[in-house]
């Protein structure tokens, strides 16, 4: 186990992942699955390790989710795990079930990956998730109010009720941002749509602060 245990540790130390995405719409940089596998490969081949990956479905309560364990191993035969869960939606607009399960496992995988190798996480300086934990408290109330009074009216046509109910269902950022990539063509080319994705990302940042 020391020598598995020696391998992890250099390749935490060793691994770089830049966060080479950019996300229009929530206005912020990240890395990708592919990017980390990509860059973590070299590594472990250096290293004579691998890894690899199992799924399975599980419940909680009524409630069902991906779990994805994540297994460390190297030519000796030594191993470690860790694991991670996402929540398997029974439906997402625009998505059949095949899609929704392999967003599930994805997600998992990236956090798995993330939690053993020590990857960052840490906000980029040109997004508003840092200026979020970096502004005081004050400030951001103040800011808050702001965004909320000049807020425009939604916009109400029954063209849109489908998205505009996806749009309710979409509790924080990450699943208003998953959305939008859903729809992007759409959302771009269609002003009131925008206007409505637009309007539920400002109702969240005023919840979510």
């Amino acid at each position: 186990m020391e020598d598995l245990l020696k391998s992890l540790i250099y390749i935490q130390q060793n691994l770089t992942v830049p966060k080479d995405q950019f996300n229009s719409f929530g206005k912020f940089h990240y890395r990708s699955l592919e990017s980390i596998l990509a860059a973590l490969k070299p590594l472990l081949a250096e290293q004579h390790c691998g890894i690899r990956f199992a799924d399975e479905v599980v419940e909680h309560g009524s409630r069902t989710f991906v779990k994805t364990t994540l297994t460390f191993f190297n030519e000796k035969g030594m191993s470690l795990s860790t694991t991670a869960e996402a929540e398997h939606s029974q439906q997402k607009t625009g998505m059949d079930s095949a899609q929704i399960s392999g967003a599930a496992s994805s997600y998992c995988h990236k956090y798995c990956l993330g939690a053993l190798f020590m990857i960052d996480d840490a906000k980029d300086a040109d997004t508003d998730s840092y200026y979020q934990q970096t502004q005081p408290r004050k400030a951001t109330a103040q800011r808050r109010t702001t965004i909320k009074a000049s807020a425009p009216a939604p916009v109400a046509n029954p063209r849109y009720t489908a998205i505009e109910k996806a749009l309710k269902e979409c509790t924080d950022i990450d699943q208003l941002i998953d959305l939008y990539e859903q729809h992007k063509n759409e959302v771009e080319a269609n002003p009131d749509i925008k206007s409505l994705f637009s309007e539920r990302k400002r109702a969240l940042r005023v919840i979510t602060f």
